[in-house]
């Protein structure tokens, strides 16, 4: 699950963990720079670290669940990622319209089209701040490749919880 600037902030004020504790409940993947995206990661953008270009994310365990995930309740659901408020859907924005698609299948969500209609207005009430966060995310990830010459995951972590567009 990717998170964006404002999630880290917000995961930070609610569990009261500095920048360097963040690191624990964060992952950054790093892909070749041969290899694509994986499909869940290609709207949000990679930042570099020590390590090279990353996608930073919830911490999974070794069982691949969320590191907030305790007997299948989100320890953090009142201030949950726009990544986990959104699923299954994926939000797109381009001049001025947004469209929406499923982030799963069948196979990996059993739950798909057992619930009730999603009716358009809470797409909509859902996406607006789910595409606002990633815009204010993608700003701040190309200034933060394009600036930073000695970068590492904790100084990111220091920009993001220190960075003012993060915290409106």
């Amino acid at each position: 699950m990717t998170v964006t600037g404002h999630d880290i902030v917000r995961l930070s004020l609610f569990l009261g963990l500095s920048a360097s504790e963040m690191l624990r409940a964060l992952d950054f993947y790093v892909l070749p720079e041969t290899d694509d995206a994986p499909i869940g990661m290609r709207d949000i953008p990679a930042v570099h670290t020590e390590h090279g270009a990353a996608y930073v994310a919830i911490r999974k365990l070794e069982t691949n669940e969320c590191v907030f995930l305790s007997d299948d309740l989100c320890m953090i659901h009142q201030i949950r990622p726009g990544v986990c408020k959104s699923f299954p859907f994926v939000f797109h924005e381009k001049d001025g319209t947004t469209t929406w698609g499923l982030s799963a299948m069948k196979e990996i969500c059993p739950g798909l089209g057992t619930g009730p209609e999603i009716m358009t207005g809470e797409l909509e009430d859902t996406s607006t701040p789910v595409l606002r966060e990633l815009a204010v995310y993608r700003e701040f990830a190309s200034e933060w490749n394009e600036k930073e010459a000695n970068p590492t995951a904790l100084s990111l972590i220091e920009t993001i919880l220190s960075d003012n567009r993060f915290t409106t």
